[in-house]
């Protein structure tokens, strides 16, 4: 592995093997970010830096969020190749099914918990110290219109990213004065693969909950993601939520004909 440094600056991109971490890895590629992308299928990472700008700029690793050992070897990794990490992006996170609370599946709740939140608490803490040391950092997290608004079918999923919005206030609070930026972004129904999980498969089901309707996209969202990082070190944007135009809440869509 060669080691590359003194690059401008990194960024660490999870959920990388598809979807909003895809485009957020393209996106910050286009700008000459050096990146290290982790995602469960290290197949679809590898593919996506052999087609980035400059790929001998690019790390890719397993990553599994419901593993702390995966958490560890991952952050470690990036710092040993880049010897920093500027702005953490987590793009990582999965809804299970939507089952009411009396119905749901312990161990997707704990998969969800694990996932959503404190493998997200787990990299910041991983990266945190290096970013105090070097004065400077941001990191950026992917919630959800979920955590804003109690709905049926969510209480699991929901709870574990209201949960990481309070760690991200909090975590402003802690870094208060190092140079640290902190922002959530929550957004609404958007066109990627993590619906027709949550749906469990069931393209029909998707294609029922899209249609009459236009959602946002994952380039969309990047350029969302993008916009927060681009800013001058001095500006911090808290919290961000994004929405598709015909959308209000979770349950609360407006279908064309």
């Amino acid at each position: 592995m060669n080691i590359v440094k003194d690059l401008a600056k990194v960024a660490m991109v999870t959920g990388a093997s598809s979807g909003m971490g895809m485009e957020t890895a393209r996106r910050f590629a286009k700008e000459g970010y050096g990146l290290a992308l982790g995602a469960r299928s290290v197949e679809n990472i590898e593919k996506l830096a052999r087609s980035l700008e400059n790929p001998d700029q690019v790390m890719t690793s397993a990553l599994d969020l419901t593993s702390l050992p995966s958490i560890q070897s991952f952050t470690k990794s990036a710092q040993d190749r880049f010897g920093k990490v500027d702005v953490l992006i987590n793009c990582a996170g999965v809804a299970l099914g939507r089952e009411p609370a009396d119905q749901g599946n312990l161990e997707e709740w704990r998969t969800m918990v694990e996932t959503d939140y404190f493998g997200p608490m787990a990299l910041v803490r991983a990266i945190l110290p290096g970013m105090k040391e070097q004065g400077s950092g941001h990191v950026i997290n992917i919630g959800a219109l979920a955590a804003l608004f109690p709905h049926p079918g969510s209480a699991a999923y929901a709870s574990a990213k209201e949960g990481i919005r309070m760690f991200l206030k909090c975590l402003r609070e802690d870094t208060l004065g190092a140079g640290i930026r902190v922002t959530n972004i929550d957004p609404g129904i958007t066109d990627t693969g993590f619906a027709l999980t949550r749906f469990r498969g069931s393209s029909e089901a998707v294609g029922k909950l899209m249609e009459g309707f236009t959602p946002l996209t994952s380039r969309d969202m990047a350029e969302c993601i993008w916009f927060a990082a681009s800013l001058p070190a001095h500006v911090n944007i808290d919290q961000m939520t994004v929405t598709p135009t015909d959308q209000s809440s979770p349950t609360r869509l407006h279908k064309r004909q």
